[in-house]
């Protein structure tokens, strides 16, 4: 069976409403819905009725009256951990018309004339690096070459060592910041941003950007750009986080490559340096600083809440084989090797990103690999642009001249992994890698993208993010090899065994063999 069809879910889905009333009586039943089950970390192509509850437990524990049947009218039956992010889903009781609403009023345009969809061509060399491996090291440099101006998007910026580099470059230099942020909160930021408001004080035009409904973007301003001097930009899949740039130079100190695929998480990035691209990335943050800024005049801001901590078990972060292992490092490279105009296509969502990614798509002749924290299918009508695509690379997968791949991250993944394959994915073209936090393409060999935009319906349509698509074959074979790796060496067909993550209570005690995260750095974000 290619995929879970219509007929088989309305049978199933009959059944299940038969017996729903017993269901529900069980303890810690959430839901039962139909789809393909996962057995012993491999996916079944096989339907069955899935029962979620909030915990799993051995059949040894419960009373005979709490054991899940293992049919149902003879349909097989499976029980589902759920996890925290389809629970808060279910209990939030979600109203797909109300959503829709909201998605409808966001109050974001287009700059006039649209910029941010041309095509430059760029006559240096791109620095092209990775984290864990170079992150840190690359960008502290970077930010040390500041001499005027820096301006800066960013999602996360909970990372101490970034926050007095940060400080240091602006007050030696009387550098001229503007700093915009989204209006979430994690871990240490709401310190690091009082720290950096009392040290830089006029020397920073610090605006956050609220999000939500009759607001620019749907659910994050979820931007890493940091350009300089209207000369240079770096741009990213991560933030300025602990986990996105460790404080680790594994080039330098080989004793910090030990285990360094569980100190950071996998990150594509690349410095540009050209002057008409840069400016214009910074007009666009200096766009959204100010229309967030006109949209709040009249209202009293407030910062969405935070967004729970969760407990996730050691085991479910850790590739121990991974976290012994000395890798070597993937050294930065100045490409290509030697200076050539190549065409680059800066990207935004929603301003053009869609279009282009299925252009690239399009494009394929021989191979795509893609590397995304989670790629999350969405039957909501107002998701429909962002379906097509996914439904676009669901047939690339079933295409026998492509060599399609798919990196996904651990957090999650088996839910996210059974939504696509019911949606007619080749499972055989699907792997799960623990600490992903990319969102890059390579298609071809020829042509990469860098980006911060997640795969679901708000991080495609609703939310503001930053990419470039990079048309260069040494640039691209880059990027490349280091999916290749990861593919042979730190992904894995199978998702594992499901582990318990659960909702951290506030001021609760971790848990032995538990480790507390944030929501954003457990999922990718």
């Amino acid at each position: 069976m290619r995929s879970l069809d219509a007929r088989t879910r309305a049978e199933l889905a009959r059944i299940i409403q038969t017996h729903r009333a017993s269901l529900e009586r069980l303890p810690g039943f959430l839901d039962a819905r139909v789809g393909f089950p996962f057995v012993q970390g491999w996916i079944v192509k096989k339907p069955a009725i899935l029962v979620y509850v909030d915990q799993k437990k051995s059949r040894d524990s419960l009373l005979a009256s709490e054991i899940v049947p293992r049919t149902l009218d003879g349909a097989p039956v499976h029980v589902v951990q759920a996890d925290p992010e389809w629970q808060l889903a279910r209990l939030a009781g979600f109203d797909e018309p109300a959503a829709a609403a909201v998605a409808a009023a966001l109050s974001y345009r287009l700059m006039p004339g649209n910029p941010i969809d041309e095509e430059f061509t760029i006559e240096k060399q791109f620095l092209c690096h990775v984290g864990p491996d170079a992150g840190w090291p690359v960008l502290k440099k970077f930010l040390e070459g500041t001499r005027d101006t820096l301006s800066v998007a960013m999602y996360d910026f909970n990372a101490e060592w970034v926050a007095t580099t940060f400080i240091e470059v602006v007050q030696n230099s009387d550098v001229k910041v503007t700093l915009t942020w989204d209006d979430g909160m994690t871990g240490d930021e709401p310190a690091i941003r009082r720290r950096i408001k009392r040290e830089l004080g006029e020397s920073l035009d610090a605006w956050v950007v609220e999000c939500g409904g009759s607001k620019r973007f749907q659910s994050a301003y979820h931007e890493k750009v940091a350009v300089r001097d209207s000369k240079s930009f770096w741009l990213s899949s991560g933030n300025w986080s602990n986990r996105s740039q460790p404080e680790i130079d594994p080039i330098a100190d080989p004793q910090s490559a030990r285990g360094m695929y569980s100190k950071g998480n996998r990150e594509w990035h690349v410095i540009v340096d050209d002057a008409p691209l840069s400016k214009l990335f910074a007009k666009y943050i200096k766009y959204d600083r100010d229309g967030s800024e006109a949209e709040q005049s009249a209202l009293a801001f407030r910062h969405r809440p935070r967004m729970a901590d969760l407990f996730v078990p050691i085991a479910a972060l850790v590739d121990v084989e991974a976290a012994a292992a000395v890798p070597r490092p993937v050294v930065p490279a100045r490409l290509p090797s030697q200076p050539r105009a190549v065409k680059v296509r800066p990207l935004l969502t929603p301003d053009n990103y869609l279009k282009h990614i299925e252009d690239l798509l399009d494009s394929a002749r021989s191979s795509v690999y893609l590397q995304y924290s989670y790629i999350t299918y969405s039957e909501l009508p107002r998701d429909a642009k962002f379906r097509a695509l996914l439904d676009k690379v669901g047939e690339l997968t079933n295409d026998a001249d492509l060599d399609v791949r798919i990196i996904v991250g651990s957090a999650g993944a088996e839910e996210k992994i059974r939504a696509l394959v019911e949606a007619g994915y080749d499972d055989t073209k699907l792997r799960v890698q623990s600490n992903i936090h990319n969102k890059g393409i390579v298609v071809d060999g020829k042509r990469v993208l860098v980006s911060s935009t997640n795969w679901s319906g708000d991080g495609v349509l609703r939310n503001r993010d930053a990419g470039l698509i990079i048309d260069d074959r040494e640039v691209a074979e880059y990027y490349e090899r280091v999916f290749l790796d990861d593919w042979d060496h730190r992904a894995h067909a199978s998702v594992g065994t499901s582990l318990a993550v659960r909702i951290a209570g506030e001021g609760e005690p971790t848990p032995p063999g538990m480790v507390r995260m944030s929501w954003n750095d457990y999922y990718g974000e």
